[in-house]
């Protein structure tokens, strides 16, 4: 059981959460509440709640403010922000601060907050495994005949005083050459691998990944490739006799193109590199393995795969903060008020554009990627039968915040707003319905997967079955059956598509006969299921 604190100025918020969402049952005990940030921290300091999660307004200590003091008093405590459309200045405070999720109260409801919650239970289960992982690595490189190398790698890294014999017995060629390359090589989707495999079968994977690299080292030249950690590997190498530029430039990208080559062939991985600077002596490496960290950072921008030279990279500014532009938002808001398609699509790319242009960090981008978002949110809040964006647009939320990727992130934001004008141009013609029908299919669009008989929809509505039956046939131009029916094929293709299963996908669209779910699907697109997924 987590026990969850709420931090709330308004008591009917502080209950709801406490008591009507029922979250106990899915292992959250909301038993702790303060009812602003001063008191929050005066009884976290006695009670340490295993989640926290504050509003963003409230009188005396707000919500960034409480966050900003927990994260420097309690960093590994997982926070929850709650806003408003309107807070989004406290939204993105809170997620510069290390705030994991935020929610926004106008959509509170169990599934929404329970899924937040159960990321936080992921953190701290992810936290726990660490510790354990840890114990059990240290045995691991205890163990290994590589540790000695790898030790001495990183005391040279970290600038340690080494006796000019030992570096001279274990790595020779650092002595003799006068040129050293290091080279950084960072694993891609680092987090995702250690999620599917998990941290530990990674790390096995190390001396497979180090046998095969090293073999690929020594066609170059003299040198050694050690793991540092979390999937980072450090690559040095020293050009003996050798003094042209040109020479050291080629066979860098040369080595780097065959690690790159031979990591995808024989373990199906990816990674970038980055290549630092030509240093003389092992002294220089600790400044030269800073600068190719920081310079990694890149990665975000310039995607998977990537390789950074640092002879040619601009001067970076670290740290630097990078928020949408007023400007920019305007014309994005300007063009879906009035229906552009283009001009909003071109407005989102020339977002993007600037922050590549920029070098915007990784926060910067993720927060300006919800703002993106929370444009497209709020420009459908009030329009009938927009829950499934909203809901795709909560999917996306999620997607945003766990990429490491720019790119990703762009391919995100341009799929909700596309997402956004093709509704528009099915939402026109719902003004012209009654407002019953529209009732009812917000009715139907909710509860898919239950019985949807016309006699149950229209008790519901309070209206009779006779009168909902004619108008939703002269509004949809089908009959209420149909519409069903229709409606329950094509989520049966959006499951289909995602690789639900067949058996699941009939229960999740509410027709749990699986020959009767054939018959549909078939009446409706001519093929059965199984026919459609293999021409997707």
């Amino acid at each position: 059981m987590y026990h969850v604190m709420i931090v709330d100025d308004e008591l009917y918020a502080r209950t709801r959460l406490k008591v009507d969402l029922c979250l106990e049952r899915d292992g959250f005990l909301v038993d702790q509440e303060a009812a602003n940030g001063q008191e929050a921290l005066e009884k976290i300091r006695y009670i340490c709640p295993d989640i926290l999660l504050t509003d963003m307004r409230m009188p005396g200590m707000n919500g960034v403010d409480l966050i900003a003091q927990v994260k420097k008093m309690y960093p590994d405590l997982p926070v929850i922000a709650l806003s408003g459309y309107e807070d989004f200045v406290y939204v993105r405070s809170s997620l510069k601060l290390g705030a994991i999720d935020y929610l926004l109260k106008h959509d509170l409801n169990r599934e929404v907050v329970l899924e937040a919650l159960q990321k936080c239970a992921e953190q701290i289960r992810q936290s726990q495994q660490k510790e354990k992982d840890t114990q059990i690595l240290q045995t691991y490189w205890q163990n290994s005949e590589k540790e000695s190398q790898r030790q001495l790698v990183l005391s040279l890294l970290n600038g340690d005083a080494i006796h000019p014999e030992i570096l001279s017995e274990q790595l020779p060629f650092l002595i003799h050459g006068n040129n050293i390359q290091l080279i950084l090589m960072q694993l891609d989707n680092i987090h995702k691998l250690e999620q599917e495999g998990g941290k530990i079968e990674l790390v096995m994977l190390s001396p497979s990944i180090l046998s095969i690299l090293q073999e690929v080292i020594r066609q170059y030249a003299q040198g050694i490739i050690a793991e540092i950690g979390g999937g980072e590997f450090v690559t040095l190498i020293s050009f003996e006799g050798r003094n042209s530029q040109q020479y050291f430039w080629n066979i860098s990208r040369q080595l780097v193109q065959s690690l790159r080559h031979n990591l995808e062939k024989y373990t199906n991985l990816t990674a970038s590199f980055v290549l630092g600077k030509l240093v003389q002596q092992p002294s220089g490496l600790p400044s030269c393995y800073r600068q190719t960290r920081q310079e990694m950072s890149l990665r975000y921008l310039t995607g998977h795969g990537s390789l950074i030279d640092v002879s040619e990279s601009r001067t970076m500014n670290p740290g630097k903060f990078v928020t949408l532009d007023t400007v920019a938002e305007k014309q994005i808001a300007n063009a879906v008020e009035r229906r552009d398609h283009e001009h909003c699509m071109a407005a989102v790319q020339a977002v993007f554009d600037g922050l590549l242009h920029r070098e915007a960090d990784r926060t910067s981008c993720q927060i300006i990627c919800l703002e993106l978002l929370n444009l497209v949110i709020r420009n459908i809040k009030a329009i009938p039968l927009s829950n499934e964006l909203q809901e795709f647009c909560t999917l996306m939320r999620v997607e945003i915040l766990n990429s490491d990727n720019i790119q990703e992130n762009r391919r995100l934001i341009v799929s909700a707003y596309n997402r956004l004008f093709d509704f528009f141009k099915t939402a026109d013609r719902f003004s012209h319905y009654n407002s019953n029908t529209i009732k009812a299919l917000e009715y139907v669009h909710a509860h898919c997967q239950d019985d949807l008989g016309l006699d149950a929809v229209a008790g519901k509505l309070n209206v009779s079955k006779s009168y909902l039956s004619r108008i939703f046939s002269h509004d949809c131009g089908k009959s209420f059956t149909e519409y069903v029916a229709c409606y329950r094929v094509e989520q049966a293709k959006v499951l289909l598509a995602q690789g639900v299963t067949i058996k699941e996908v009939a229960e999740r669209v509410g027709i749990g006969n699986q020959s009767y779910f054939f018959r549909v699907f078939k009446s409706y697109t001519g093929t059965t299921p199984h026919g459609w997924e293999k021409k997707k």
